[in-house]
């Protein structure tokens, strides 16, 4: 693993996208991890704002087989990791947020598809106090994070991605159906009433889980549905 750390970075995403042949060349295991960023990019090209006592990383790994399982994937590995490391819990929001107990957002993921052997993926978390209580508006659940009693150094900042990005690397998850049943447990409105945000047209119903390409199923009507490429809420 090639694994480098700044204090402070416009966004370890963009410096991973921009350097990405020449890491590359170090190892096909590229990790850049940074205490601050000024720029951190979140889904579909919106901002990750920064804070203190949190985690951002970037870094390479091969698509999951179903290559829209990628950052359900990492998802759910990072749930499980934490989970089995120091008692932290978080859970997931379909598709690509981390969400705590109380419904709040502490973090997302985002997959960048480069080919069949390398996606750039990045992770943002909230670990600890943000120090804020104010919420950006594409906050949609609201600003969250894990505790606030959690203060990161810099050198946690620094070893917790990488201990995440073994532990994703080691435990890969190859079949849909294993993707679906492991999202279940970590998943924090099955069942629960949702508003999906599709194309620009809006639709209510109970989420069911995911696919086997990792689409939301929504149950509306008594129909199930399927969601790809949408937003969800969650409404209760």
């Amino acid at each position: 693993m090639h694994h480098t750390h700044f204090n402070t970075i416009h966004s370890t995403q963009v410096y991973l996208r921009d350097n990405l042949v020449e890491l590359l060349s170090h190892s096909p295991e590229i990790l850049i991890t940074a205490s601050e960023q000024t720029m951190g990019i979140g889904r579909k090209g919106s901002q990750w704002d920064s804070y203190s006592n949190s985690l951002a990383m970037s870094f390479t790994m091969a698509p999951n087989l179903i290559p829209t399982m990628t950052p359900i994937e990492i998802g759910i590995l990072t749930s499980e990791f934490l989970k089995k490391a120091y008692d932290i819990f978080i859970f997931l929001k379909w598709p690509n947020d981390l969400l705590t107990l109380e419904n709040k957002k502490c973090g997302g993921i985002i997959a960048q598809y480069i080919d069949t052997e390398t996606v750039v993926a990045g992770l943002g978390l909230n670990l600890g106090d943000t120090h804020t209580r104010t919420a950006p508006g594409h906050y949609k659940h609201g600003l969250g994070n894990v505790s606030q009693k959690i203060v990161l150094s810099a050198e946690d900042q620094k070893n917790i991605p990488a201990k995440i990005y073994q532990y994703i690397l080691s435990n890969r998850i190859h079949t849909s159906t294993e993707l679906q049943e492991r999202f279940k447990k970590s998943c924090i409105h099955m069942d629960k009433l949702v508003a999906i945000d599709d194309d620009g047209s809006s639709y209510s119903g109970l989420f069911k889980g995911i696919g086997l390409n990792g689409e939301a199923l929504v149950e509306i009507g008594g129909e199930i549905k399927p969601y790809l490429a949408s937003s969800l809420k969650i409404l209760n």
